[in-house]
């Protein structure tokens, strides 16, 4: 029972009944949680799943995520989640590198403890790949050795961050299950859900959950533009 969770749009905690979201509020992510209140006017969109935006603005909910990459699979799986500003990551850490990402306002991970299976001369690898799309597809940043301690930390200055550890040795591991033991907590700074203006080149001239839209090709436009009228040519 504990299994069967609320989808978007209904709050409610896992293994009990769901309730779909007021007029006005909106819940954007599966799974047990609250609805939260719209921006502005307070005006719910897509059955309460997000909310409306006046034009030359597009929705934001910030809300925060833990989201599994296509690296941590097989035997090390990735579990996600929704609406929780922080977190720790228990990793059982193989010979495929286990990773995540995590999304957010100012996401960052910090390294509580290290252990590593005995019988093995290991390295510790630890990358960060700093991103502003959630797919984070921006190359690593890697640290790699002995020097990696407990305590060592990273934040990022964009929206997501995926993490990346992995133990590495000079021979055949793949026979064995793991090689270590990674405990690390991860957080985002908390900030409510805003209807954000469109970046400078984009334009929306609806009400609506819609995102903003590209002017035309090498046409530019001001931040916030409300028509296709105001992109021009530069």
């Amino acid at each position: 029972l504990s299994s069967c969770v609320c989808p978007e749009g209904f709050s409610g905690d896992a293994g009990e009944s769901c309730v779909a979201c007021e007029a006005g509020t909106f819940k954007s992510f599966e799974g047990p949680g609250a609805c939260l209140s719209c921006p502005g006017d307070g005006v719910s969109a897509e059955e309460g799943r997000s909310c409306a935006c006046g034009a030359g603005h597009f929705f934001e909910d910030n809300v925060p995520r833990l989201s599994c990459s296509g690296e941590s699979s097989g035997s090390f799986p990735c579990s996600p989640s929704a609406g929780s500003n922080s977190g720790t990551l228990s990793i059982r850490v193989g010979s495929q590198p286990s990773s995540w990402i995590i999304s957010g306002l100012e996401p960052r991970v910090k390294i509580i403890s290290l252990q590593e299976q005995k019988g093995f001369s290991l390295y510790f690898s630890f990358s960060v790949a700093d991103c502003n799309d959630a797919a984070c597809t921006s190359s690593y940043q890697s640290w790699r050795g002995r020097s990696i301690a407990s305590g060592w930390e990273y934040q990022s200055s964009t929206r997501h961050l995926r993490v990346r550890f992995e133990w590495t040795t000079y021979v055949d591991s793949s026979a064995f299950g793991f090689l270590g033991n990674v405990v690390a907590t991860w957080s985002t700074t908390s900030k409510a859900p805003e209807c954000s203006p469109c970046e400078a080149g984009d334009y929306k001239d609806t009400t609506d959950a819609a995102g903003c839209t590209a002017c035309p090709s090498n046409a530019v436009s001001a931040e916030g533009s409300t028509g296709l009228s105001s992109c021009v040519c530069p």
